[in-house]
């Protein structure tokens, strides 16, 4: 099916081969075949002879991190390419207003990946480097929380690192995992965050850090602490105050409880409402338990599951800011 042009900038962002018409994504990986006899056909020497020649080294099994991952085409002509290391390279030769828009709007969607696709790409980096481990790491439990750092310049060339509530610590310790400041360093994975950590597109140091101060001083879970920020709508928020954050937390935390239904015989008795019933000889299993639940639940106050067996956090509704 064709895409517009920005549904393909979408899908460039994720590295899907998209076909705008005029505007056209390859990722090599699976689509590379068709390139020799009519792909490159349109771009000029010696860029073609050169791309052709790490194409064909690429299918010969030689990948490095300067091999061409992701091709963006504008018009038949090349105008971007994404290396395996996920560096945006744009051709020096001259093109027209439209290829030259096109090539603008593709560098900025190739350089602004997914994390779920960098990950992609460090993790095959890490394998032909000898690092599986590093990749490996992705796929276990971290319940304590940690990070895989890299420099904004060289996306894919990780590191694991654990942070905690000190930002200052945390900043020494990001900083020094990648060799630059902060400021230029990026957060590929937050694993043990929750769905904040997971699902979030870009991630702030100083909130992974608040996050941690939350959970200290609540006795929660990490995981608990981003699936409740994700349900209140930060993971697609525009900005989120590491400190309203605390504040906010401390305010619509109510507890822990064994079930959804142990909180409502809590807030029951809270209002009254089971001396009321004693009161007047009214048995308990009268009341529809089941039904006050799911009502307030709904309407009043959430869950979040705190990872633990037989015990729910229970907060009121809210909306970070």
């Amino acid at each position: 099916m064709r895409a517009t042009i920005s549904e393909a900038l979408r899908e460039m962002r994720g590295l899907h081969t998209t076909d705008a018409g005029r505007l056209r994504g390859v990722h090599l990986r699976y689509s590379s075949l068709s390139l020799p006899h009519r792909g490159l056909a349109g771009t000029p020497q010696p860029w073609r002879d050169q791309l052709q020649g790490a194409i064909e080294e690429r299918e010969s099994g030689t990948i490095n991190p300067d091999s061409p991952e992701y091709l963006v085409f504008s018009d038949g002509v090349l105008v971007a390419v994404l290396t395996a290391a996920a560096h945006v390279v744009l051709p020096d030769y001259p093109l027209s207003s439209r290829q030259a828009k096109h090539q603008r709007a593709a560098a900025e969607a190739l350089g602004d990946l997914h994390r779920h696709t960098l990950r992609d790409l460090a993790d095959r980096r890490a394998a032909r480097e000898g690092r599986e481990h590093d990749a490996a790491a992705e796929y276990e439990p971290h319940p304590g929380g940690v990070l895989r750092v890299a420099p904004l310049a060289d996306a894919t060339d990780t590191r694991w690192v654990h942070i905690g509530a000190d930002l200052d610590q945390a900043r020494r310790t990001m900083q020094e995992a990648c060799g630059v400041d902060v400021e230029q360093a990026l957060i590929v994975t937050a694993a043990g965050y929750g769905r904040y950590g997971r699902d979030r597109h870009r991630i702030d140091l100083d909130l992974l850090c608040a996050m941690h101060q939350i959970a200290d001083k609540h006795g929660v879970s990490l995981g608990a602490v981003g699936d409740w920020l994700d349900a209140e709508g930060a993971t697609t928020a525009s900005d989120v105050s590491p400190q309203q954050i605390v504040e906010q937390f401390a305010a619509a935390y109510i507890g822990p409880f064994r079930s959804e239904d142990d909180y409502t015989r809590h807030r029951m008795r809270q209002l009254g409402w089971t001396q009321a019933l004693h009161a007047a000889g009214i048995p308990e299993n009268y009341i529809d338990l089941r039904a006050i639940t799911r009502d307030w639940f709904t309407q009043l106050v959430r869950r979040i599951d705190s990872g633990s067996w037989e015990r729910v956090e229970v907060f009121h509704r809210g909306q970070p800011t």
